[in-house]
């Protein structure tokens, strides 16, 4: 059978960098299928992947989490087809952020998945830094550290206080997952393969548990061939972050350049990417942003 993994982490903890680094070193020895989840209608972390790391192949499913019954039996078709055709050593399933993963041991238990599939790890990455303030906006978050067989604590270096207080509310949470404290999500692969509780142990007390469903953050997508003027760029981000608690994508500039760029509340790091070439792409999460607001948004700052 197929060794599946899923990744999980509330927005912007660091699951792509993860990913990224840990298919550095198995996508030359192994035959790798990397599933990225986004509720979005579209996704950049894709992209994002794939200026980092080669040697896999990668699936997108947007427009919504496959663990809900709107996709179900999109993604049942999809790792059945994928097995099929591309015979792959390891599954990674990079699930969105929003994404409640309390059902994924029933899913892959269904008779249609149950003998292609094994479920090997859950692995949850938490950003240290926004720790708390995740715990507090949803269920899902919780459930995330709740069925994770190793939990990654990333973004230690920007974490002041004390990191035994999230250690403490992450074993209350799951006593059963050992926790990885890190930075920038570097952990190799054979750390995580070394043999902690029975498999998903963690997950297997949830059969049965409801999920929270579709969340209640909206994601809005803006594609366009507008461009950004480098000097108006901050002021477009501090004005989103107003309303948006996580925002990603990449963005043309009037002077040439393609700069990539992640926010996580009021987090943000922006790069130059060198071989990019397409349209402008933004996701943005908020309760009160719609797309309407957003394209005034960008088009007023674009004519600045």
């Amino acid at each position: 059978m197929v060794s599946f993994n899923l990744i999980t982490g509330f927005l912007g903890s660091g699951k792509t960098t993860f990913l990224a680094n840990i298919l550095k070193d198995l996508a030359p020895e192994k035959r790798v299928v990397v599933i990225q989840n986004e509720f979005a209608s579209t996704g950049v972390d894709g992209k994002e992947l794939q200026q980092q790391a080669s040697g896999f192949k990668l699936i997108e499913i947007n427009n919504g989490s496959v663990f809900c019954v709107c996709q179900l039996n999109n993604f049942t078709q999809t790792l059945q087809n994928l097995i099929s055709n591309y015979k792959p050593e390891l599954i990674f399933l990079e699930a969105s952020g929003l994404a409640d993963p309390i059902s994924v041991v029933e899913l892959l238990q269904t008779d249609d998945l149950k003998d292609i599939v094994s479920l090997d790890k859950i692995i949850s990455l938490v950003d240290a830094p926004n720790f708390f303030r995740g715990l507090s906006s949803l269920v899902r978050f919780k459930h995330q550290i709740m069925v994770a067989d190793k939990i990654i604590l990333n973004k230690i270096d920007l974490y002041e206080d004390n990191l035994d207080e999230i250690n403490q509310a992450i074993e209350k949470l799951n006593p059963f997952a050992e926790i990885i404290p890190t930075s920038y999500a570097q952990i190799p692969w054979d750390k995580l393969d070394v043999f902690s509780a029975p498999k998903s142990e963690a997950a297997l007390r949830f059969i049965g548990t409801a999920s929270e469903g579709r969340p209640d953050i909206l994601a809005c997508v803006l594609r366009t061939h507008d461009k950004l003027d480098e000097s108006n760029l901050s002021a477009f981000i501090n004005e989103l972050q107003k309303d948006c608690i996580r925002m990603k994508g990449f963005l043309n500039l009037k002077n040439g350049k393609v700069i990539s760029f992640h926010s996580v509340f009021e987090q943000q790091e922006i790069k130059i990417l060198e071989n990019y070439v397409g349209p402008s792409e933004l996701i943005v999460f908020g309760l009160n942003m719609t797309i309407t607001h957003l394209r005034k948004l960008y088009k007023l700052y674009c004519n600045l």
